[in-house]
């Protein structure tokens, strides 16, 4: 029995003595050689190991790697080379724990690590420096790792970079077939305008990639609880059904997605501004680090606040792949009113093409005005409808490019801002030279209001545009610069009885009967309501003298008789 303890003592003594020294005698560079032709074989790339190979077995593998690269072929037709590239990888892992069955058996570190994807002219793709990942307790026992890192990614030559920080618990099997979350708390700066941070637990499959997720999202924007499902294989790549109780979309934009210049306004003659980069529209859209996105997006909020606009019970849901951003439908209440819309977003090509459809129905007009600065001018409902693209690289092209149509139908519609009664019989009055005793209506109660404004050649055109109001008619047409916002529009007013019951004031001598009341209106869109139209008085007595005058020339003719008076007709119009 002591010769069978001294013989087991003596084996031991010889492994510790093994894995103090094989070290010194293993040959290096034919692990190298070994691990190089591995490579070759399997993927067609080269491995290249420049730093020194250090290796200890005892009484803790130890394995400290220098500066390597692994320089990988496109494994398709439509793969990307990859170039990785590690500073330096420091594994400790204790044979004496992980023999014990000890819960911790080590720590890994690696540093300055570094992935580039390449397309088929060798321009970047996208790059991926892993800066430090460490990794501290592991086990194989399906107990908590700490797990922190600090990545960046960029997604070409020119894109801004993204920032991601992560800390938090993870958790292992012995099968080493998932990985789950703890809590992995995440913060990237560089993919929005501002930093957002999240909150993830869950499971994640390793064989194929795949996860599901329980995620929390501090953005921009506001607090988001959602859902998120990943398939590395899969289309969409990235499911997201978020849910929030108010979400501001328009502070969650793309980092290089900066807000332009308010478009100028005034004098048309003013110098333009210099252009600005195009302010992207409040969708995720696939630029810089973000170009390779493929996702489905859908949202349920309380509030969102969408391009300035507080839409009540929303409901969005959007699609994002291959470089083309589909609203596939904005649906909630607007200003009292029910919104349905959709919208594209094209960005391959440097310039973004968008197309907008869809409709606003049973607004109500105050609270819309209100919104863009315009209070107390108008109130009543109106439904309406769109239909408009546009494409452009800037701001003011994206503005300027306008092209479709926007319908408009009012329902018990009142201006508040102007009394179209009082510009019209205060115009009657001059002409006639009497005077006004009754105080008119302060506002315009409208019976009927349809309009139709048009989307081209960098100019809204309104045409035509149908009133109809207590003793008055109009309708006309005119046109807006979409560049400047300055407007004209020549407007028709045909009166009726009604009117006189205002004011006898009011009342058209036999002489105007039939005459088109011109009205003209000029200024700036963004200038305040009223006092923007006058009746063109000058007109009307223009047109006073030339039915006087034709009526005198049929007079004459039919003196002359039918052949003359013929002649005299073909002459000055029949």
């Amino acid at each position: 029995m002591i010769l069978v303890i001294y013989l087991f003592g003596g084996l031991i003594a010889l492994l510790v003595l093994a894995l103090v020294f094989i070290p010194a005698l293993i040959d290096e560079q034919a692990i190298i050689d070994l691990a190089q032709q591995q490579v070759r074989q399997a993927t067609g790339g080269e491995l290249s190991v420049d730093g020194d190979l250090e290796l200890s077995l005892f009484p803790t593998l130890e394995l400290n790697l220098g500066s390597t690269t692994i320089d990988l072929p496109p494994q398709n037709a439509e793969g990307s080379r990859l170039i990785a590239t590690a500073g330096e990888v420091d594994v400790g892992l204790s044979f004496v724990a992980l023999l014990s069955g000890a819960d911790e058996v080590g720590d890994i570190r690696l540093n300055d690590a570094n992935i580039k994807l390449l397309d088929s002219s060798g321009n970047l793709q996208t790059q991926v420096t892993l800066n430090t990942l460490m990794a501290q307790g592991l086990n194989i026992a399906d107990q908590p790792m700490v797990l922190q890192g600090d990545i960046t990614v960029t997604g070409g030559s020119n894109s801004e970079p993204m920032v991601i920080n992560f800390e938090g618990a993870v958790r292992v099997p012995k099968t080493l077939d998932r990985v789950t979350l703890v809590g992995l708390d995440t913060r990237v700066t560089g993919a929005l305008t501002e930093p957002l941070s999240t909150e993830l637990t869950g499971i994640a499959n390793l064989s194929p990639l795949n996860a599901d997720l329980d995620l929390v999202v501090n953005s921009p924007g506001g607090r988001i609880d959602g859902d998120l499902v990943y398939s590395a294989s899969g289309s969409p790549e990235i499911d997201l059904d978020f849910r929030s109780d108010a979400l501001n979309l328009d502070r969650i934009q793309p980092a290089n997605a900066e807000t332009g210049d308010e478009p100028a306004s005034g004098n048309a003659e003013q110098p333009a501004a210099d252009p600005v980069p195009a302010r992207a529209p409040p969708l995720p859209l696939p630029v810089g680090p973000l170009k390779d996105l493929d996702l489905r997006l859908k949202i349920s909020a309380g509030t969102l606040i969408s391009a300035g606009q507080t839409v009540g019970n929303a409901q969005l849901l959007v699609r994002v792949v291959d470089g083309v951003t589909e609203l596939e439908y904005l649906r909630g209440v607007l200003h009292e009113g029910q919104l349905d819309t959709r919208m594209t977003v094209d960005v391959r090509k440097p310039k973004v093409k968008v197309a907008l459809s869809g409709g606003l129905k049973g607004v109500e007009l105050n609270s819309l005005l209100t919104s863009i600065g315009k209070s107390d001018t108008a109130a009543g409902y109106v439904d309406m409808d769109w239909d408009i693209d546009t494409q452009g690289t800037t701001a003011p092209e994206l503005q300027t490019g306008l092209d479709g149509d926007l319908n408009v139908q009012g329902r018990n519609v009142e201006i508040t801002s102007a009394s179209a009664q009082e510009l019209v019989c205060t115009a009657i009055a001059q002409l006639q030279q009497t005077t006004l005793t009754n105080d008119m209506p302060p506002t315009t109660k409208l019976s009927a209001l349809t309009a139709r404004i048009r989307f081209d050649d960098g100019q809204a055109k309104l045409a035509p545009l149908d009133m109809g109001t207590t003793g008055i008619a109009i309708n006309g047409e005119g046109a807006a610069s979409l560049a400047t916002l300055d407007f004209a529009a020549t407007l028709k007013a045909q009166v009726n009885e009604e009117l006189t019951a205002l004011d006898e004031g009011c009342k058209v001598d036999e002489r105007y009967a039939g005459l088109d009341l011109p009205v003209d209106c000029a200024g700036n869109l963004n200038d305040q309501a009223g006092n923007l139209c006058r009746v063109n008085v000058e007109s009307i007595a223009q047109q006073l003298l030339e039915r006087e005058a034709r009526s005198k020339l049929e007079k004459e003719a039919d003196k002359l008789g039918d052949k003359a008076g013929g002649v005299l007709k073909k002459l000055f119009g029949n």
